[in-house]
């Protein structure tokens, strides 16, 4: 294991394991409730250590280096975890926890190797407009898609919400939707959006456009069968127009950004 990326690649491996493979949701949840007198929360920063320093003795350090290495890694790990215990456990708090550790990793990884210079030199030397681009793309196709949908179905959002109020059965219809309702999972449908639109852009910028068919084919199967089984046409035709709006702007903005990237569309 002598050159440095290598080293950082088994580090990361390490986290991997003592994150994910090594920790048992009852870990976790010991941790959550009792904080800094949870005896998991130890066993788990002490794993961490553990595969650290095989990690570093394998990599020709020596062992007190090695001991270095993993006692600061034990140290930073157990401080994190103890924050994030009390921290609502939500996606955002779960990305932050990921990303200081490899923070932390990565810092290590430097004072071992003293690479920094080169891997900011590389960092500038890569980080050009094309890749400026794509970002602002897939920026784009997430919450200010998700606006301009929304402001294009306002004027239809009403009606395909009374839809079913124009039924003999009103009542018992309602009743029927407002159980459906239950059965759905709070914002979902928020979220399956801006998944669908980062796999079409995805599949665009990938020039796979066969995957965005498939998509689509798998969306209609299983949310249009579902529409169809209540009857309601204008719901239908609600959820079908949001659909293709999503479909037709992200489409856009990602043969948008592939003209860009290709120079087949210069900015001057």
């Amino acid at each position: 294991m002598n050159e440095p990326i290598q080293l950082l690649a088994f580090l990361f491996l390490a986290h991997i394991l003592g994150d994910f493979y090594f920790q048992p949701s009852s870990w976790v949840r010991d941790r959550n409730e009792k904080h800094l007198k949870s005896a998991r929360l130890y066993q788990h920063v002490l794993v961490h250590g553990i595969l650290v320093f095989i990690v570093l003795c394998c990599g020709g350090y020596s062992v007190s280096l090695a001991l270095y290495g993993s006692l600061f890694i034990l140290i930073t790990h157990l401080f994190i975890d103890f924050v994030k215990s009390y921290l609502p456990q939500t996606f955002i708090y779960f990305f932050i926890d990921q990303i200081l550790h490899i923070i932390i990793l990565g810092l290590m990884w430097g004072c071992l190797t003293n690479k920094y210079d080169d891997v900011i030199r590389y960092l500038v030397l890569k980080l050009d407009y094309k890749f400026i681009v794509v970002v602002i793309a897939y920026v784009i196709v997430l919450k200010p898609t998700a606006i301009i949908i929304r402001i294009l179905l306002e004027q239809w959002s009403e009606i395909a919400r009374g839809s079913s109020n124009n039924n003999e059965n009103g009542d018992e219809r309602d009743i029927a939707i407002q159980e459906d309702d239950r059965k759905s999972l709070v914002s979902a449908g928020k979220v399956i959006g801006m998944v669908e639109r980062l796999l079409i852009l995805t599949f665009v910028l990938l020039n796979q456009f066969s995957g965005v068919g498939f998509l689509l084919a798998a969306k209609s199967v299983f949310r249009f069968g579902d529409l169809k089984d209540k009857h309601d046409h204008k719901m239908t035709e609600y959820v079908m127009l949001g659909t293709l709006l999503s479909l037709t702007i992200t489409m856009a903005v990602g043969i948008f950004t592939l003209l860009i990237i290709k120079g087949s569309l210069v900015i001057k």
